[in-house]
């Protein structure tokens, strides 16, 4: 009995040394530090990633889609290292089956397990994927979203960060492979504590009630690209950050594949009337208030230019959909 008990209370300390990285003030400190670098990198990353991707394809109700094990790969400096993650479908118009035959996707990994490899200090990463296998033009239009999150952060700091990434899919199931590009983005709760911000849900709040410059700059650029796709009252496509109780709180912007930048193939068929009028669905401002920010984006005219222009994975056609009227 003394022998069990003794073996237990080792098994016990081991694991909780093996934990101690969970705890450690210093080790949080450094795998939040990791977790911001991570999103202000452009480097392209290049992985694999092993799964049943025949069940993670079927896998498209919200209600009980469950994480499926997978293995991802990549080659650092000459050397194969190999990480154990899950993966589950996420989304909404691009987890059903007739819109995208590839699911949007998130990734889960333990703290443990991604220590001193380019994914330290993220737990949770959404991937938007390229929706649709054959179709290079839904591959394009990937890259654009992709860009449109860029842009947004040229413009404003209060925008989710996004990193571009190469990926292998390979089917253990049937032993296909695809490739393809796709892009992680950073969590709104990540973003949240990079800003100081912490997330919060107002239903039914007005634009009246948001940080004016904020909502300004949501709205006429979501004019700019062409998105009527969201709402702040609804809590559509955006979230709601505060810095103190009192305080007005901001709207960050996501899911720019509706716009007309963007350009996705079923666009046209899910917005309608709606995006065709390109209606402007900011608050009222004055005369001044547009002036202002008008001249500000008039002054980023050539950065916004320039990370369009610089992303070699875009098509001239890609291109020139985002850069000439």
């Amino acid at each position: 009995m003394k022998l069990i008990l003794s073996i237990g209370l080792l098994l016990m300390v081991s694991h909780l040394t093996a934990s101690n990285i969970d705890i450690d003030p210093a080790a949080k400190k450094r795998l939040k530090q990791s977790a911001v670098q991570f999103f202000e990198s452009t480097e392209l990353i290049n992985i694999s990633v092993e799964a049943d991707f025949s069940s993670i394809r079927a896998d498209r109700d919200r209600t009980q889609n469950e994480y499926h094990p997978a293995k991802l790969v990549w080659n650092d400096n000459g050397a194969l290292n190999d990480i154990p993650l899950k993966i589950k479908t996420r989304g909404n118009f691009r987890l059903k089956s007739e819109n995208c035959d590839f699911p949007p996707l998130r990734f889960k990994f333990k703290t443990n397990d991604v220590l001193n490899t380019v994914f330290e200090g993220q737990k949770k990463l959404k991937l938007v994927t390229h929706c649709r296998d054959a179709s290079e033009d839904m591959q394009q239009t990937m890259l654009r979203e992709f860009l449109v999150y860029k842009m947004y952060n040229a413009v404003s700091e209060n925008s989710l960060r996004v990193r571009l990434v190469n990926i292998t899919y390979v089917d253990v199931a049937t032993g296909e492979a695809i490739n393809k590009y796709a892009f992680f983005i950073e969590s709104v709760e990540q973003m949240a504590k990079r800003m100081g911000y912490e997330e919060v849900e107002m239903a039914n709040i007005k634009q009246e009630q948001l940080l004016e410059r904020n909502v300004i700059h949501l709205a006429l650029f979501n004019y700019m690209i062409g998105n009527t796709d969201w709402s702040v009252p609804k809590l559509h496509n955006v979230a709601l950050l505060q810095k103190e109780r009192h305080s007005p709180p901001i709207a960050v912007p996501f899911d720019f594949d509706m716009s007309e930048f963007a350009d996705a193939c079923y666009m046209k068929v899910y917005m309608g009337r709606e995006l065709l009028e390109n209606r402007y669905k900011g608050k009222r401002i004055s005369a001044e208030s547009l002036a202002e920010v008008t001249d500000y984006y008039q002054s980023k005219k050539d950065k916004l230019l320039n990370v369009v222009e610089k992303t070699v994975k875009l098509t001239t056609q890609g291109r020139n959909k985002m850069t000439i009227a």
